[in-house]
């Protein structure tokens, strides 16, 4: 029984103590994986047809330049697809502008002194 509750101590000073505080590297890869799911989505809704438009109205909303940025280049490219492409497997068109986003991010030179405003998950 104290076993147990030794365990359960410990258990519970672990989960409870701080967390880590990512590096900066840590930082751009999660804001990437953000991107890629900005592009992912991006290309949902253009298969669910919202137009191009409709997209630059509410990319334009951003405030954050470099954020603005990767978003509005996602649009160019999402929209310049033909739409049969676009609808042919939808599951992996979108997985393959979430992949190409996000490996385009983290290979973009960045200040990492400098975070792009975002709000990790």
């Amino acid at each position: 029984m104290k076993k147990i509750l030794i365990l359960v101590t410990l258990f519970t000073i672990v989960g409870c103590s701080e967390k880590k505080v990512a590096t900066p590297e840590e930082k751009w890869q999660g804001y990437c994986t953000s991107i890629g799911n900005a592009a992912r989505t991006i290309a949902l809704d253009r298969q669910n047809g919202i137009l191009k438009q409709e997209a630059l109205d509410y990319a334009n909303k951003v405030t954050d330049p470099t954020t603005h940025k990767f978003i509005l280049e996602q649009i160019e490219v999402i929209y310049a697809m033909p739409e049969d492409q676009l609808k042919a497997d939808k599951d992996a068109v979108q997985a393959k502008f979430k992949d190409n986003a996000t490996q385009k991010c983290i290979t973009t030179p960045h200040d990492p002194n400098k975070m792009p405003e975002y709000k990790p998950f």
